[in-house]
Parts: structure tokens; C-alpha cells; sequence
């Protein structure tokens, strides 16, 4: 997003001589001007004449040192006494200087230096104010009729931005600060399309005391300089980003800035509409200057050194306007533009939270929630969730938006089918057949036929009959506290759901704690998971039953989250196998590049499964599951129970499939996996270091798990418990816990989980830690 990084290029004085001297034919001395995006020179020449020289990276943005050319020419021409900089051409003729240097192409353009001084260095009369309101609706009227295509660039201070600064929430220190900017950006996406209906042109949309020249008495404008963040917007954003940056530059008080709008209502028209959403953009500006500082401070400080005052007073000023009365501060606003406040449309009504007891009396009391203090959440992007007052929370728990919440190419996709066709298997469709020979096209060989439907529960369902049907056995085998579906059926091989044990399965131990994927598995851990096979065999065969199916989610995450040696897999199945079982791979939580070192989590385990089983995340969230298996399987199953599904593999649960493979590989989500993975173990184990109530660190890519302890096991489950709900409640940041003993915080968030978020992360788990380390409670 252009402005969130600070990227001038770097040149010294005396290039900048030689770059005047060379393109413009000007003997001078120079002087470096601050700049945000280009590199700013001061000239004078030996006769006394001033300009000012701007040199832009080509590459950087091209477009905006165009539209600074075609701005100064529009306005020269239709004002050619307003206090704004002129043009000269180079030696050549040409509106813009171009150069060449170590390789890099650079545009110059040469302006006047307008005589005057910053109004940040006086304390401006109400005079002053009412005059800077009355030049800028002049300069107002004069860009009327001006465009250029750069004014609809993705401006970090275009305030209507707000939705994907709002991400950035979670580098604002907890407390009333961060609370308070998350209300602003909460309050400013709800209008957005009530701003979207106000009348619009081009602005110079940076109207600050930083870009206000005054004369030397401080008694009236002078200049306004630096078009180079100019938008095309509503056109009251004029005199609201004056008055927003008035307050957080500390250069006029609350009770002053009204005379800026009364200024510019005598020279512009201001509408009632306009007035009522005034508050609203005067306070998301100042929420735009600290999410920018809050960026900049983790991606570009010397950036953030430039906006550490007006962070400063933006935070302080921020909290005045949000302690203060708005009505009140509304009403003197129309006032003050000459508008009454009963034309005015009635402010957008905010979305509350989620009724409990409602939602107890439709859905019953047992209907389970996450969290002491559930979430209402109404709004998903990427990584992220947002509640109705638009905070935002960083997901590290839902495996199901797999490429992120509503990413935009599953969006269209589903968009697209869905206003074409949505119908069932027992038609021929395309989309469905190019699906699966995409998918199969990623397994093995021998997996090379699909079963179509809606869940990762009922494709275990089928695999469950087509193994018994394959096998002529009953019997089940899955690893300890497995979790592979809700039907009455796959509850059998779930024991935690509570039924009552099923005697057609037996659970497999875990496999041992401490050894991981490189690690050697020892002769004696080797026999214990032989012997642990032959065990659950031999119990199934005194009850009556012979093993149809071992069922394994490959990341092992139901039994704590783990990531053995392929030996260990290998030791297990060579035993399942002997006693006549197949081997079904539940991917529905590790699958899809979600190991970050294989596309599946079979691979990784060193498994050869006879079934795959898939679930909502291969279609991001669209209800679609998969049974694939070998075609001669597949056609035996068919015959014998004549299977379908009516919703199955239908044409827009298929194209969304393809939209995530798409995805998958366009933004190379699987090497992400592997990177953010590594990075985020090291970062936790190095906090665990530090915390008695933290344990081991498990799993790898971006399926982990975090051991939490306790001098007992109660008190390990507390800890637990307490940090899940400080990282919800703090720090919005949503995980889970796992395992046996519900004492494995979880961390399975979407694939586009970058090394921002994972600091994020990591740095809220170690203060949640130090809170619980520091009372043992």
C-alpha cells in the first residue's frame, strides 16, 4: 500500500547539484528537504531565484510524478494566482527530468520554492484557521473537473483504507489506545457506504501544517505545497483532514478547529450529510497516523521516527474526541458550515453483540462456544476476523478458510458457478472432472478415483463402509482420543464425542513425546510400537472382531500433536496391515501443503494409505468432502451400495476446490508453511525457555502445538485455559487446545500465516505466560 513504507531515494548534495545543473542548466547552492516517497532538494541560484527539486525512482511510482505535472498545469490554468508551486521544464523542454543511475531510472521534476514559513511553527489565530479553510476550498474549486488515473492508487492515508490498516491493530500496545482505534475503524467501515455516496473529486487530500505555508506575521496562507498524496475522494475529506491533522500535529486545539470548516464552507457549499460524518473521518485519520507509526515501528523505523510526535498527540487527541460529547461536537460543526443537523441522515446503526439467551432459546443451551467471553464475530480477511465494533482478531485456530477468510479468487469462483449452475454429479459437468484430476494428479498413483461429499465426517463415514465392505472385518483401529466425524457411524472411531465405547475399536498410543520427525527411532521405541499394534490387534480379536480400517490423521493432532520419525508409521502399519486392515489417511487437518515439507501429511509420516479423506478445507469453507482411493475400489463400493450424495461434488463446491489449488500454488502457500513454520517453533521454544508453565513445542509447518504445564495435571489445564482466553480477551489473537489432557495450546491458523503474525503471536503467548508464571495460580 503506497506511504505505508517510507522509501525515498538516497541522494547527496552534490548530486543534486549536478542533477540541477545537468537537466536544468542551474548553477546553485542545495539544501536537503524532508521527504516521504522522493528525495527533496532546496535550490538557490546566485541571483536569488528558489525552487525546489523532487527526484522519484521511476519504478516506485511513475504515476504520481505525472499527475503532480498535470495537476500544476491544470491549476495554473484555472488559478493562476493561487499560492501553489509552478513548473519548469528542463534544458530540453520536458515537464519531467529523467536520468539513469547505477542502473535505476529516475523522473525529476523542478517547482517553485513558495516563500513562508510552516504553520507548524506558529500557534495560528482563528483568523488563520478560518483562511486555511477559505484556500482550500479555493484550491477546491479549482481542481474541480481535474483527473488522473494515480488519484485511485491504494493511499495508506486515505482514510476509506481503514479495513486493511485495521490489521495492523495488534502492534498498538494493549489497552485504551488500541481499543479506542479499533472502535474508529470499526465505526469508519460501517459508513464507508454512506462516504461512498457523497459527492467527490480531486483533493489535495494532505492539507497539514507541515504542507501550510503562512507569511511571516502568521496572519494568512502563503502556500500549500506537496500534491504528491492526492486522491480523489469525498470532497469534504478537505477540511477534515485539516482539521484531523491540526489536532494530531498539536498545532490547534478541539475547540479551534470548527473555524477551518467555517472557512471553507464560505467557499464551498457543505452539505448536512457531509457534516454528520464529519467525526467519523476526523477520527479515522488520527486511527491512520497511529496504525501507519504502529507499522512503520516493526517494518521501517527510520519511517516511524518521522510520525513519533504525531503519534504522540494522535493518541491523546484521540482519546479527547472519543470522551468527548460527538453530538455536541456535531452540532457545532453545523454551525459552523452553516448547516442544520435535522437535514442530516441518521447516523448508521452498529451492529451489537450476538444475543446469548436468544441463542440459547433456538440453538439450546449445550450449543458449544469458544472462549469465557464468547465472540461475535461478522467479518473475515485473510488472516484475519473481525467483531461488530470491527476490532480485529488474528486467526490461529480455523483451518478451514485454508487460503484465508473470503480470499478473492475462491470468492469469485464461487460467485461465478453459482450464477451459472449449482447441480448435482448425476450430470456430466466439467469442473467436478478437472478437479479430480488435479487432485489426483498430487497423490499417489494408485489414488486415482474420487468419492464426492459435503464433510469431512461423511467421507470417513464412506471410507468406514468401503473398508469393511473391502476387508469383510468390523473392526477399527485409531489412534488415542482420534476425532474423525460427528455420524453415528465415524462416532465409533471418535471416542471423545461421548458416546459409550464402541468394542469394534481399540485406540493406538501415541507415539513417543520426545522424538521428532529427524531423530532416530530407537530398538526399544520401535518394538513399543510394534508390541502397541499387536496389543490393539489382539483386543479386537478377543472381542470378536478382526481390523477393517486404521484410521490416522496424519498430524496426530487429537493425540497431542506430534511429528514422529517415518519409522514409527512404518513399525505400526506393516502390523495393521498383517492382520488383514487398510490404512485410511485423514487429511482433513494436516493435508493440502500443510506440513510446509509435503503437500500431505501421509507423506510426511512415511504412510502408503489404501483411502484419503478430505474435508471442508479443501474448498476453503464451501462444504465439500473427498474419499479418494484406487478406481477398482471405488467401482466395487459403487456396485455394491449404488452411492451417491446430491450435493457432492457439485459444480461450485468444485470450482471453489479449484480456486484453492489455484491459490495454493499462485501464492506458494506451502513453502510458506515451511518457513513461517520453522521461524515460529524457534520463537516459541525460545519463550518456553523462559516460562516454568511452558513445556515442549510440537508438530511442524503450521500445525503446532505449545505443552502447558503445572505442578499437576489440573493445574497444567487451568494454565491452559488462562492463556487461550487472555490471548482472546488482550491480545485478539484466537488459538485452541489439544490432546488427551487438554493441555497442548493449538496453533493451526490459515495458510497465508506470514512472520508478522507469528511475532504477533508469540509475543502475546510469552505475556500471557509471564501472567501466569508470575502467580502459579
Amino acid at each position: 500500500m503506497l506511504a505505508l513504507r517510507t522509501s525515498p531515494p538516497s541522494f547527496g548534495i552534490a548530486e543534486g547539484e549536478r542533477i540541477a545543473r545537468d537537466l536544468y542548466g542551474l548553477a546553485v547552492s542545495v539544501s536537503a528537504l524532508p521527504g516521504e516517497r522522493d528525495c527533496n532538494f532546496r535550490l538557490r541560484t546566485a541571483d536569488a531565484r528558489e525552487f525546489v527539486l523532487k527526484v522519484q525512482g521511476v519504478a516506485t511510482d511513475a504515476e504520481s510524478t505525472d499527475c503532480l505535472v498535470s495537476v500544476l498545469d491544470h491549476l495554473a490554468e484555472q488559478d493562476p494566482t493561487l499560492a501553489v508551486p509552478r513548473l519548469f521544464p528542463t534544458l530540453r523542454g520536458d515537464a519531467v527530468g529523467r536520468f539513469n543511475r547505477d542502473a535505476i531510472d529516475y523522473a525529476t521534476c523542478l517547482v517553485s520554492f513558495l516563500p513562508g514559513q510552516l504553520m507548524t511553527t506558529s500557534s495560528p489565530s482563528m483568523g488563520l484557521l478560518q483562511g486555511t479553510g477559505s484556500i482550500l476550498a479555493r484550491l477546491d474549486r479549482a481542481l474541480q473537473g481535474f483527473f488522473h488515473p494515480s488519484l485511485t492508487r491504494r493511499l495508506a492515508w486515505d482514510v476509506r483504507r481503514i479495513p486493511e490498516l485495521a490489521e495492523f491493530c495488534g502492534y498498538i500496545a494493549p489497552g485504551e489506545l488500541r481499543e479506542g482505534v479499533e472502535q474508529v475503524c470499526g465505526a469508519l467501515r460501517a459508513c464507508l457506504p454512506r462516504l461512498r455516496g457523497l459527492r467527490s473529486q480531486a483533493i489535495h487530500g494532505d492539507c497539514h501544517a507541515a504542507n501550510l505555508l503562512v507569511d511571516t506575521d502568521a496572519q494568512s496562507i502563503s502556500g500549500i505545497i506537496d500534491f504528491g498524496d492526492m486522491i480523489h475522494a469525498p470532497l469534504i475529506f478537505e477540511p477534515a483532514v485539516a482539521m484531523s491533522e491540526l489536532l494530531t500535529e498539536a498545532v490547534a486545539p478541539l475547540a479551534s478547529v470548527a473555524a477551518v470548516l467555517h472557512g471553507f464552507a464560505q467557499g464551498q457549499a457543505v452539505q448536512a450529510n457531509e457534516v454528520e460524518l464529519l467525526y467519523d473521518i476526523i477520527t479515522a485519520r488520527h486511527a491512520v497516523t497511529l496504525l501507519v507509526h504502529a507499522w512503520r515501528r516493526h517494518h521501517d523505523l527510520s519511517g516511524a521516527r518521522v510520525l513519533d510526535q504525531a503519534a504522540v498527540h494522535s493518541g491523546r487527541s484521540l482519546q479527547q474526541l472519543l470522551n468527548a460529547d460527538r453530538g455536541a461536537l456535531t452540532c457545532t460543526w453545523h454551525e459552523a458550515a452553516g448547516t442544520s443537523a435535522t437535514a442530516a441522515s441518521a447516523p448508521a446503526r452498529s451492529a451489537g453483540h450476538a444475543d446469548l439467551a436468544r441463542r440459547h432459546r433456538l440453538m439450546g443451551a449445550g450449543a458449544e462456544l469458544f472462549y469465557e467471553r464468547p465472540l461475535h464475530l461478522v467479518r473475515g480477511s485473510g488472516v484475519w476476523l473481525y467483531d461488530p465494533q470491527g476490532r480485529a482478531y488474528l486467526d490461529v485456530y480455523n483451518n478451514v478458510p485454508h487460503v484465508g477468510h473470503t480470499h478473492p479468487t475462491v470468492v469469485a469462483a464461487i460467485q461465478k458457478q453459482t450464477a451459472i449452475l449449482a447441480t448435482h454429479t448425476r450430470y456430466l459437468h466439467e469442473n467436478i472432472l478437472e478437479y479430480a484430476e488435479q487432485l489426483t494428479a498430487r497423490l499417489p498413483a494408485h489414488l486415482n478415483a474420487c468419492i464426492f461429499v459435503n464433510s469431512g465426517s461423511e467421507a470417513n463415514d464412506v471410507a468406514w463402509r468401503m473398508a469393511q465392505m473391502a476387508t469383510g472385518h468390523q473392526g477399527g483401529l485409531v489412534m488415542d482420543t482420534a476425532y474423525h466425524g460427528i455420524t453415528d457411524a465415524v462416532a465409533a472411531l471418535t471416542p471423545g464425542v461421548g458416546r459409550p465405547h464402541d468394542p469394534r475399536v481399540v485406540m493406538l498410543k501415541a507415539p513417543p513425546a520426545g522424538v521428532r520427525i529427524g531423530d532416530e527411532l530407537s530398538a526399544a521405541q520401535q518394538a513399543a510400537a510394534t508390541q502397541d499394534a499387536d496389543r490393539a490387534i489382539a483386543e479386537l480379536r478377543k472381542r470378536g472382531f478382526a481390523p477393517a480400517a486404521f484410521y490416522i490423521d496424519s498430524g496426530l493432532t487429537s493425540s497431542g500433536i506430534f511429528d514422529p520419525p517415518a519409522a514409527w508409521a512404518v513399525a505400526v502399519t506393516a502390523r495393521v496391515r498383517a492382520a488383514g486392515s487398510l490404512v485410511v489417511a485423514d487429511e482433513v487437518q494436516y493435508g493440502l501443503g500443510r506440513p510446509g515439507s509435503h503437500f500431505w501429511g501421509f507423506e510426511r509420516r512415511g504412510l502408503e494409505p489404501d483411502i484419503v479423506t478430505l474435508g471442508k478445507p479443501v474448498a476453503n469453507g464451501y462444504p465439500m468432502g473427498v474419499v479418494v482411493a484406487n478406481r477398482a475400489l471405488i467401482e466395487a463400493f459403487q456396485a455394491k451400495f449404488g452411492f451417491f450424495s446430491t450435493f457432492g461434488g457439485n459444480a461450485v463446491a468444485a470450482a471453489a476446490g479449484l480456486a484453492v489449488l489455484k491459490v495454493l500454488d499462485d501464492e506458494k502457500l506451502m513453502a510458506n508453511a515451511l518457513s513461517v513454520g520453522a521461524y515460529l517453533i524457534a520463537q516459541l521454544e525460545a519463550v518456553a525457555a523462559r516460562h516454568e508453565c511452558l513445556g515442549q513445542v510440537r508438530g511442524t509447518g503450521l500445525l503446532l502445538g505449545l505443552e502447558v504445564r503445572g505442578r499437576d495435571l489440573p493445574t497444567a489445564q487451568r494454565h491452559t485455559k488462562r492463556i487461550i482466553n487472555a490471548l482472546a480477551a488482550e491480545f485478539r489473537i484466537l488459538i485452541g487446545y489439544e490432546g488427551p489432557h487438554a493441555d497442548i495450546l493449538k496453533l493451526r491458523p490459515p495458510m497465508p500465516f506470514r512472520r508478522e503474525h507469528a511475532d504477533l503471536l508469540v509475543q502475546a503467548i510469552d505475556a500471557a505466560a509471564t501472567a501466569v508464571d508470575s502467580d502459579g495460580a
